[in-house]
């Protein structure tokens, strides 16, 4: 047996933040909130989106959905139930951003530890006590290029190596030109490197080597603000920001005009606002850009909508500028993973902060590894413990560590059995980052589940092989046959009558069986490939081989196995031993495992061919994982022998969990006044699935697609909608009549 591999892939990144702001936000608190964010590794990226009475743009709920933040931040005036219910994201929690004192940090690692990364001569722009100053422009230098009005400790001992050009009160008035000729690097460009985002593009609208400068009439509005600031979401090469007031105190410096030539890639700058009218701003390029442009052209961009449409597929790729990731084996379940080092740094110190790993699990042997995908509703300390985390929407996990909270050079790993981890998410799912305890204490095996189990694990757990068989009207028909029949040698078969059943069939289709030398269509290839497939069905062991023999004392026939076979015989009938007949014909039973998987009884249908054919459905159509259970009953009551409720399809697609109804026929899913239909919104409501399948054999009267429409119903108002999906078995059919598993050759 080969052993058992789990494939640990970590990558570093930077934190992601998105934040919801009311409209009427305070202008001076969304500065200091976007020079937060411009001071941290990725900061610059992370957006900030107006909600206007408790609700978002579709425009910008079309940008938005392509990220996938670690955390939400919303302001005071901003309802989290109307983020919650977009259904876009799965953060580790939701937080009040004006809450005094504040439940979670804006954290990350300080850009400044890219420093390491630059040439040792690389000149570094630097405050001095630039608090002593009393320029009207400290804002614009803070806001464009990340100048703090005070020095901060690791900022000079991470700089020490390198040449600085600080800046100070005696020489602010000479910033522009020091910008323009040394051409320094500063806080904001370090806090783009090694970008772990997406960027998108709208191929009108932007282009990578875009250039704009935004400016605002005041301060009374924040929505040319709120544009700087997302626009960088989207490609392009550079954007600055200033007011009014600014724009006429920088303008009347010529080296500023040199400073906006720098940032030009095409020697053109757009020039964009949303609060100066179209007259204002050509004015203002003649009056004052004009004059001190540096071979550089200003036009007016007029923007009718903002964010802009996302028209590029290409450009929703996520950016993988710099962490590399690093690739670790276990051999068992529990294990310990190296903690990769940040490329930048060997320590991350001097105060608090905060990155993200993404890690990612297979699972297999050396020769084949499947991707283990999870849940939103994981906990993720059951998998990587001692470290807060949360499931991506990739479906892996993203944990964070702390600098000071994790100094251990290891994470310990566990991968969780299948059982275990759908107890956890029914007994208590992970819901917008906080864990909620369902009404279900405990689960335990169904009746049917133990013989469905079993039967799958018949078909070698191959749920393809089942699938070949089971939409093959032969087989079918067959096993059926064979279930069901009275005859007194039982459920069995030769293979002489094997071939014959076939032969007819391939006649009823219009298949003449030809001459060897003609066709592969012949009855040799064709008894070649049946005792192939009798011979694959015999050692998963669907058929038991035996023999069908006749009692000479009471004259009856009955089927015995091998193993009950000697020179005489046992009759099952008058219990007198009889000698064995000489050259009698193998006889091909079917597995009682089998018959009793899809017949209760000669009348009667099981329900667990349904449920397993459901589940060979969705195991088709899943890309990378899959994973199911078989029937689980659910129980309120520790003490109680009784369940509450039972679920009948269990499974993780592709990460997503999904649970379901199957029924024979689809008259089931409305009796007894849509019992089983309520049955199933009852659990769905206590533990959160992906998705909601309701499958069927049979459809009578379109009542499947009824069923769908009853459960949308049931739902409504309910804030966490799952997706319903209906399933109507492929009815079995000779599509495979001539393929592999009849024709050897």
């Amino acid at each position: 047996m080969k052993p058992t591999l789990y494939q640990i892939s970590v990558q570093p990144r930077h934190l992601r933040y998105m934040y919801f702001v009311d409209d009427n936000y305070d202008y001076e608190k969304l500065l200091d909130l976007i020079h937060i964010n411009q001071s941290i590794w990725g900061g610059r990226f992370n957006p900030i989106v107006p909600v206007i009475k408790n609700k978002v743009s579709p425009e910008y709920i079309q940008l938005i959905k392509h990220y996938d933040p670690d955390y939400i931040f919303y302001s005071d005036n901003v309802d989290p139930k109307a983020i919650q219910e977009l259904r876009l994201f799965n953060p580790a929690g939701y937080y009040c951003i004006d809450d005094k004192p504040r439940k979670q940090d804006i954290s990350g690692v300080s850009a400044f530890y890219f420093i390491s990364t630059l040439d040792p001569n690389t000149k570094l722009l630097l405050p001095g006590e630039l608090w002593r100053s009393k320029s009207s422009l400290l804002s614009f230098y803070k806001t464009n290029f990340g100048l703090n009005k005070s020095r901060y400790h690791h900022e000079f001992e991470l700089a020490k190596h390198h040449p600085q050009i600080l800046i100070e009160a005696k020489n602010i008035k000479e910033l522009n030109e020091i910008i323009h000729h040394e051409k320094p690097i500063n806080q904001v460009n370090l806090s783009k490197l090694n970008l772990n985002t997406r960027i998108v593009r709208n191929l009108k609208e932007t282009s990578n080597d875009s250039v704009e400068i935004v400016i605002s009439k005041d301060k009374s509005s924040s929505q040319d603000l709120l544009y700087f600031w997302n626009r960088h979401l989207f490609e392009c090469s550079s954007i600055l920001y200033a007011t009014l007031d600014e724009i006429d105190e920088l303008c009347k410096d010529k080296f500023f005009g040199g400073l906006l030539y720098d940032q030009s890639t095409r020697n053109i700058i757009e020039v964009v606002s949303f609060t100066l009218t179209d007259d204002e701003i050509k004015s203002l390029i003649e009056t004052k850009f004009k004059p001190i442009a540096f071979n550089t052209r200003f036009t007016h961009k007029p923007i009718a909508s903002f964010p802009f449409e996302v028209l590029d597929a290409n450009g929703l790729f996520e950016r993988n500028y710099g962490e590399s990731t690093s690739i670790q084996t276990l051999i068992s379940e529990e294990g310990l993973v190296q903690l990769p080092k940040l490329s930048f740094t060997d320590e991350v110190g001097f105060f608090p902060q905060m990155w993200a790993l993404d890690v990612t699990i297979k699972k297999g042997s050396i020769d084949h590894l499947a991707h283990k995908q999870f849940p939103l509703t994981t906990q993720t300390q059951y998998v990587i413990k001692g470290v807060k985390g949360r499931i991506n929407l990739r479906r892996n996990i993203s944990v964070f560590i702390h600098n000071q909270q994790n100094p251990e050079s290891t994470l310990e790993i566990t991968v969780p059995q299948f059982s275990n981890l759908i107890r956890q998410l029914i007994q208590s799912p992970v819901i917008h980052g906080e864990t909620k305890d369902s009404k279900f204490l405990t689960v335990g095996p169904h009746d049917d589940s133990n013989k469905l189990a079993a039967f799958i694990k018949t078909f070698n757990s191959s749920f393809d092989t089942i699938d070949d068989f089971f939409t093959d009207k032969f087989w079918v028909d067959l096993f059926e046959h064979l279930c069901t029949t009275e005859s007194a040698s039982g459920q069995s078969i030769t293979f002489k009558r094997l071939v014959s059943r076939c032969e007819e069939i391939l006649k009823e289709n219009g298949v003449d069986l030809g001459a060897r030398e003609k066709t592969f269509l012949n009855k040799e290839n064709l008894e070649i490939g049946l005792k192939a497939t009798l011979k694959e069905l015999c050692n998963n062991k669907v058929f038991l081989k035996g023999f069908s023999i006749k009692c000479t004392n009471c004259s009856s026939y009955f089927w015995y196995p091998l193993t009950e076979i000697d020179h005489t015989v046992n009759c099952k009938g008058c219990l007198e031993r009889f000698e064995f007949p000489v050259e009698p014909e193998f006889s091909y039973k079917l597995n009682d495992l089998i018959k009793n998987n899809i017949f209760q009884s000669a009348n009667q249908r099981d329900g667990n061919l349904a449920v397993i054919r459901s589940l060979a459905s969705i195991r088709r159509g899943s890309r990378s994982s899959f994973e199911y259970s078989p029937q689980l009953n659910l129980y309120d009551d520790y003490h109680s022998n009784m369940p509450c409720s039972e679920i009948d399809l269990i499974g993780i697609s592709d990460g997503k969990f999904v649970i379901g109804e199957v029924k024979h026929n689809s008259k089931g899913f409305s009796e007894n006044k849509n019992k089983a239909l309520k049955g199933i919104v009852e659990i769905a409501k206590e533990v959160y699935p992906d998705k909601i399948v309701l499958a069927c054999y049979e459809d009578t009267n379109g009542k499947l697609e009824k069923a769908k429409q009853g459960l949308i119903h049931l739902f409504t108002k309910w804030e966490y909608q799952p997706e319903i999906e209906t399933l109507l078995l492929h009815t079995p059919d000779y599509f495979h009549l001539s393929g592999h598993r009849y024709f050897y050759y």
